[in-house]
């Protein structure tokens, strides 16, 4: 019995151990500047009065889910160049925010929707103008489902794919108005300026791969018209 439980202590050091070696250094560094920036947030969110445990929930529901959706928006343009310095390990990282960002903006509705009793909060309204974008957090969450599911579709739409995951950006910038017009922690002169500059990160990585794609097909074409 005691040579069993031994044998078996063994194999879960020798598991940790693998999984420690496949995360290197670097690796280890992005997942701390991560988890750093998600203490941050946490730290800035503390710092508006709780009022109960519904406000709890869909308050930070919303942080993290748009903290996690700006790390994973950010590693998606440079998923190959990543992939060359960090590894697998990486792509588990992006995986692992992905899924906890669709949680977490999924828990903010749910939960307000439990408080307020009322389901009709997840449909868009289409009122007026300012209600749209007031309320751009109900749209936001439909066109992040959609993007996932083009991400888990992906072998079967190749060509397609691509384009319905980039929605994904579209869906920070309704997230953001969202939270600018209505949202109690954007009050906080700390999270509006940590917001603000993820949006801007995350749009400016995303113009910038778009660019890089650019040039490079410039540069591949170049020879086929001298050789015309």
């Amino acid at each position: 019995m005691i040579s069993d439980i031994y044998h078996h202590i063994l194999k879960i050091n020798k598991n940790i151990e693998r999984i420690i070696m496949e995360f290197n250094k670097k690796a280890i560094g992005l997942i701390s500047i991560n988890l750093l920036l998600f203490v941050v947030v946490f730290i800035l969110f503390l710092l508006t009065p709780i009022t109960d445990a519904f406000s709890f929930f869909i308050r930070l529901g919303a942080l993290f889910g748009f903290t996690a959706m700006f790390i994973a928006t950010t590693m998606s343009p440079f998923m190959v160049q990543l992939y060359k310095i960090f590894g697998r390990p990486f792509v588990k990282q992006h995986h692992i925010y992905s899924i906890f960002g669709l949680i977490m903006v999924t828990l903010h509705p749910v939960v307000f929707a439990i408080d307020v009793m009322n389901p009709l909060v997840f449909i868009p309204d289409v009122s007026s103008w300012f209600n749209f974008w007031l309320l751009a957090g109900r749209p936001a969450l439909i066109i992040i489902y959609i993007a996932t599911i083009a991400a888990l579709l992906r072998t079967k739409v190749k060509k397609y794919w691509r384009f319905f995951h980039y929605l994904n950006y579209i869906a920070l910038i309704f997230a953001y108005v969202h939270g600018i017009l209505i949202g109690t922690d954007f009050q906080n002169p700390g999270i509006f300026i940590l917001f603000t500059a993820m949006l801007i990160i995350s749009i400016g990585t995303f113009g910038l791969k778009r660019y890089q794609t650019y040039q490079r097909k410039k540069r591949l074409k170049k020879p086929k018209s001298i050789n015309q």
